[in-house]
């Protein structure tokens, strides 16, 4: 009987015992599967492509982007505007208003290299602005003028702080610099062209930012490829510092003037990648081929992640 009354006692203390909480479901990231060779094909293609001045990282739109457009029916102008602006905006880079200074000057002409040798002499503080670590230096001016591309361009970078936003070289015409507060409580009050310097041997407080670009439109182009692909071709290389010798061996807009492979009819997924991992990535790390691991680390997962969701294999280079 006592034994009874023992087992009903410990049936009844189980049952008024406190119970454990059921688990909670844990968020795990998205876990995505990248494959040896789409790796490897990722890194060669950003570093195929990206062609920062030396010593700086891949830079980019921070700005409303302004585009200009001569030398072109208004029409077309408008349209080849419009296409530019609607990329950058997939990149998060939003629209300045009508009437603004381009940033983006797009100018088409018979006679490229007498194009841009012209453009260079009348406007050379567009090309360059004697800082440097802002362009790819008096060489490739040259081959800007003279190369006989259909289509050529010349990127201008600035480095910036992170914090502020302002460039942190003195640029032409700005006076030397001078702390405007008694006490610096802020990057901000360094004023202009002010840097921070952190105990940091991988990471840097910098950015670099797109500040100009020219392109020049050789009226033969049009020739060779249809009006919304050489938009598309103008919008990669607006929108990124792109090597001119880049000849991507996976498919790319980038390939449109050459004789082989096929030329895409607009920006590839490669492309697209690109854009994408250049602007969503942070680049802050002091060395810069780890800045591009980065990108070419995000190409290919993004691509990845695609192959995925659609079932269809992103076509990459022979082996």
């Amino acid at each position: 009987m006592a034994h009874l009354a023992l087992v009903t006692s410990l049936a009844l203390g189980a049952l008024a015992a406190p119970q454990d909480p059921p688990p909670v479901a844990t968020e795990v990231e998205e876990v995505v599967v990248v494959g040896e060779r789409l790796q490897t094909t990722a890194q060669t293609f950003v570093r195929a492509l990206a062609a920062p001045p030396p010593g700086r990282k891949a830079a980019r739109w921070d700005e409303p982007l302004c585009v200009g457009v001569i030398g072109m029916r208004p029409d077309l102008a408008q349209l080849m505007v419009d296409r530019i602006t609607a990329v950058a905006l997939e990149l998060g880079v939003p629209a300045s208003r009508p009437g603004c200074r381009p940033d983006v000057f797009i100018v088409a002409a018979a006679d490229g290299d007498a194009m841009a040798r012209d453009l260079v002499q009348t406007r050379p503080d567009d090309f360059r602005l004697g800082l440097s670590g802002t362009d790819l230096g008096a060489a490739a001016l040259e081959v800007f003028q003279s190369s006989g591309r259909p289509i050529r361009w010349w990127h201008v970078s600035l480095a910036v702080n992170a914090d502020t936003g302002q460039p942190i070289q003195r640029l032409p015409g700005q006076p030397a610099f001078s702390a405007p507060q008694p006490i610096i409580r802020s990057p901000a009050d360094l004023g202009p062209y002010g840097n921070i310097v952190t105990p940091s041997l991988i990471r840097d407080e910098t950015r670099d930012v797109l500040a100009r670009v020219v392109i020049v439109l050789e009226s033969s182009a049009l020739d060779r490829a249809s009006f919304g692909q050489i938009s598309d071709y103008i919008a990669m290389v607006a929108l990124a510092q792109i090597d001119p010798e880049a000849t991507p061996e996976v498919p790319s807009i980038l390939n449109l003037f050459r004789d082989a492979p096929a030329a895409e009819p607009g920006l590839s997924a490669w492309d697209r990648a690109y854009l994408s991992a250049l602007y969503r990535t942070d680049q802050m790390a002091s060395n810069p081929d780890t800045n591009l691991s980065t990108i070419g680390r995000v190409v290919a997962r993004d691509l990845a992640r695609t192959e995925a969701e659609s079932g269809v294999t992103t076509p990459t280079a022979p082996e």
